[in-house]
């Protein structure tokens, strides 16, 4: 027997932040939400010299789906182009996307927090540019890419965060992405309906940040005009990325990158995950020396073991009385 659905938005409108607005101020918004407008990210020039880099990129892609199978082909959007590799192809995108501050100051408290040790990597950088006329897209919850994440329910840890720039304004008629504020706080069961869901309107240059538990579509396009967005996922760094940027992105692009924006690409900083010769990859790939690395481990060598953070006590008398039930 289905659930029935009875869990309904919070009546908020979608807050809105800028790069000088204190992170307290944008995590209480956004876990208020599930989401949060970045205002002024890029400034309309940076998005539109971004969008002549990409223009030889977009040109060999398609629209729709390279899959057969409708329900892929409908996710994916018709009339929608979705292209990656975008490093490679955009110096602007490097410098005022993924070397942002501010992304990285979210990314970093965000997977700092439940159990997660702080570092993070692209799962995806791609366009999500939806022509018109085009279907709204179905709701859905981004975490389901990790199940175990959602076995959590609400109250677990952010699994991916997404980050969705808006390179031409987003409205309400031609294609604003859509969310149910406030379902990210609802049991996973609820899963919602269009009538709940409001329009993330925003400029040129804004961005739209969101979690992997909040409810959320692209919009109908109901114009003949195209939607332009460029969606940065992150994830904990040591989960499998959508996108296999460590075999996209040329090591001669990555070797211009700070080494912030380099963990981004290959996942440093993870003890044991990722290593050649049980050390970390930056060696192996001429990146970093071995004083480098280390001192990039150091912040979560000089965190607690998650065996010294276990009260083993306690956990016995638990067991005993369990046992004893």
């Amino acid at each position: 027997m289905d659930i029935p659905q009875v869990a309904v938005p919070n009546g908020l409108k979608l807050a809105e932040v800028t790069m000088d607005t204190p992170l307290d101020e944008v995590f209480k918004h956004w876990k208020e939400s599930g989401a949060v407008i970045l205002k002024n990210i890029l400034t309309p020039a940076e998005a539109s010299q971004i969008t002549t880099e990409l223009e030889s990129r977009l040109d060999s892609i398609q629209r729709g789906s390279l899959a057969p199978h409708p329900d892929l082909s409908a996710f994916h959007g018709p009339k929608t182009k979705r292209a990656g590799d975008l490093i490679n192809h955009s110096a602007t995108f490097r410098e005022q996307i993924l070397e942002n501050d501010f992304i990285h100051a979210i990314c970093k408290r965000c997977f700092s927090e439940g159990g997660h040790n702080g570092d993070y990597w692209l799962s995806t950088a791609s366009t999500l540019n939806a022509s018109g006329p085009q279907p709204p897209q179905v709701l859905h919850r981004d975490l389901t890419s990790y199940p175990p994440y959602a076995q959590l329910g609400p109250e677990g840890t952010e699994a991916k965060i997404s980050f969705l720039f808006a390179f031409s304004d987003f409205r309400e008629d031609n294609g604003a992405t859509r969310i149910i504020p406030g379902s990210n706080k609802w049991p996973f069961h609820q899963r919602g309906n269009m009538k709940q869901m409001i329009p993330a309107e925003m400029k040129k240059g804004d961005c739209l940040l969101i979690g992997g538990k909040v409810i959320h579509g692209m919009g109908e396009n109901k114009t003949e005009t195209e939607r332009k967005c460029i969606q940065l996922t992150v994830v904990p760094s040591f989960l499998t990325p959508s996108e296999a940027q460590p075999f996209i992105i040329k090591l001669e692009t990555v070797k211009k990158l700070s080494k912030r924006a380099q963990r981004s690409q290959y996942p440093r900083g993870s003890p044991g995950l990722w290593t050649k010769d049980y050390i970390d990859l930056a060696l192996h790939l001429g990146l970093d020396d071995f004083q480098g690395t280390m001192k990039d481990l150091q912040h979560v060598i000089d965190q607690p073991k998650q065996w010294d953070t276990i009260d083993y006590d306690n956990l016995e008398t638990e067991k005993s009385a369990d046992i004893s039930r």
